[in-house]
């Protein structure tokens, strides 16, 4: 019995689709973070911190911005991209290398 070559392709995803799929998965946890209750919602949850200044806040803020609008960074996600591309890995809200990132903006200042 032949295998039908155009099946296999069609379960594995390219690695462009697996760096746009965590590129757009880490932009959109970053856009949640620039709303306050939910930026609160993750210090609460990751630090058991209940409250910080406004000015610390909108620090914060800036810098999540910042690394929104840069590129990703490949060398970081390369195990998660891997994974993606070899069908092992398809969760990337949470992941480890995502909360790693963020621990880097939010470990300046002090959290």
């Amino acid at each position: 019995m032949q295998q039908n070559p155009s099946v296999e392709p069609a379960l594995k995803i390219s690695i462009d689709q697996s760096i746009e799929t965590v590129r757009v998965h880490r932009d959109e946890c970053l856009k949640e973070l620039l709303n306050d209750s939910k930026l609160m919602d993750f210090l609460e949850a990751q630090y058991d911190v209940f409250q910080i200044s406004n000015v610390r806040k909108e620090f914060l803020k800036r810098d999540l911005t910042e690394l929104q609008n840069t590129s990703l960074d490949l060398v970081h996600y390369a195990a998660l991209i891997r994974d993606m591309k070899e069908g092992t890995a398809v969760n990337v809200v949470g992941h480890p290398l995502l909360l790693e990132e963020l621990r880097n903006i939010f470990k300046k200042y002090g959290f």
